[in-house]
């Protein structure tokens, strides 16, 4: 297993994951809910400023507002970021071990099988759900220009995705937002900051994993009970991850290869 890297020697064990969080579960929980809020008013600040100066629109298009503020989750992670690193400074604490930075000991070949591996659970996860439960996904599925199905709405931001394919320039200024901002805000909100907090606390590491989950998926309550349900089972993977090789880069690399190929899938489906 050397050439995956010395992190893949043994699939069970050991187990990386060294949780350092010094301020106490009450202080903690209370910062993760201030970081969730200011990541939600960053980004809907950006979002205001985008709608006016880019789209140069009102609040009368939702449409035009969701797209506005899709673009907008790139600047209000990075800001997000700042802010959880300073929180995890409190009472002493080191970020790097607060949020699980380790540098996981993989070479690329190892940095494939991983994120790979983690797309194919997924999409076998998805495909089971799909199959006992007789769910057609043309019921999620939007119009080419982000019309709802006849079902009902598939999700805001999916049918704003969707609308933003059919406008290259604006599709490219929310792909690294999807790509690369939601994952790196929600991994240090999720599974750095809070995980870390919960993890020291008597929930241990399974109900870290349990409770970050849940609350992830809440916090994407606006789409469709499919979409919650299996961001609600990523996160338990996630989780797994986090536990398993210690490192947050880990799981923000696959939340990210995760989202840029859905934002990516729906590019290349609308027709030319």
């Amino acid at each position: 297993m050397d050439k995956f890297g010395s992190d893949l020697r043994g699939f069970y064990t050991p187990w990386y994951y060294r949780s350092t969080y010094p301020a106490g579960l009450w202080a903690g929980l209370g910062l993760a809910l201030i970081l969730v809020i200011a990541n939600a008013l960053l980004q809907a600040l950006a979002g205001v400023s985008i709608l006016t100066l880019l789209f140069q629109s009102g609040f009368d298009d939702p449409k035009q507002v969701i797209k506005a503020f899709i673009i907008g989750i790139f600047p209000a992670s990075a800001l997000t970021g700042v802010l959880v690193w300073y929180f995890s400074k409190i009472k002493g604490g080191n970020p790097w071990d607060v949020l699980s930075l380790r540098w996981p000991q993989l070479s690329g070949l190892g940095w494939i099988c991983v994120i790979g591996g983690f797309l194919l659970l997924m999409y076998a996860v998805i495909l089971a759900v799909v199959t006992v439960f007789h769910i057609d996904l043309a019921e999620y599925t939007p119009g080419p220009n982000g019309q709802s199905p006849s079902t009902g709405s598939a999700g805001m931001v999916k049918e704003a995705m969707f609308d933003l394919a059919n406008e290259p320039v604006f599709f490219w200024l929310a792909f690294p937002a999807i790509a690369i901002g939601a994952p790196v805000a929600e991994e240090f909100i999720f599974r750095g900051f809070l995980f870390s907090v919960l993890a020291k606390s008597r929930a241990g590491l399974s109900g870290a994993t349990l409770i970050t989950s849940v609350v992830w998926s809440l916090m994407h309550i606006s789409e469709p009970w499919l979409a919650v349900g299996i961001i609600f089972l990523m996160g338990l993977v996630l989780g797994a991850l986090l536990i398993r090789f210690g490192s947050l880069w880990l799981t923000m690399a696959c939340h990210a290869v995760w989202n840029a190929v859905y934002a990516a899938v729906i590019f290349l489906a609308q027709p030319q």
